[in-house]
């Protein structure tokens, strides 16, 4: 999944900046009432291809608001693609449990959070998984060299 990325910006992240706006940062501000009436029509089965775009838009926006919580710390690129593809089937399948009329951003947040959360608990039990596994392949590899050798050390010259 390909991330939104932005200039840097000298100012707070705006919650209601109309996506027409030239003030609007695509990939940085996030229009809610805008996202709000997009999970509405989206609940109703009635989005335009532009439409779902933009809803898309606004939730690679939102993956990269929960990467800039401090809880959630991807260590390079590679694993931070990872984890949004791990996660955008969660928050794209929020919208359905988001009442019409409600404000969608803090589910989807949460969504992606719980789901981010879950993805780097994974990888810390894999990581841990592949250093017991190698410590032991470490441990059998010394104890095969120390029951197949004599004890002796063997020097060939061939003078």
């Amino acid at each position: 999944m390909e991330l939104l990325y932005w200039n840097p910006v000298n100012r707070k992240r705006s919650k209601n900046t109309p996506c027409t706006s030239p003030d609007y940062v695509k990939g940085y501000d996030i229009d809610v009432p805008d996202l709000t009436a997009l999970v509405a029509k989206f609940n109703r089965q009635q989005l335009l291809p532009s439409e779902e775009l933009r809803l898309y838009d606004h939730i690679r926006t939102m993956m990269n608001i929960v990467f800039e919580n401090p809880k959630i710390n991807p260590r390079n690129s590679q694993e931070k693609e990872e984890c949004a593809d791990f996660i955008f089937p969660d928050m794209w399948g929020a919208f359905r449990y988001i009442k019409s009329g409600a404000n969608p951003f803090s589910y989807i947040y949460r969504s992606g959070y719980t789901a981010a959360c879950r993805f780097f608990k994974k990888k810390i039990i894999e990581r841990n998984k592949s250093a017991e596994i190698n410590e032991h392949l470490a441990e059998c590899l010394s104890e095969y060299r120390e029951d197949s050798s004599d004890g002796r050390v063997y020097n060939v010259n061939f003078d």
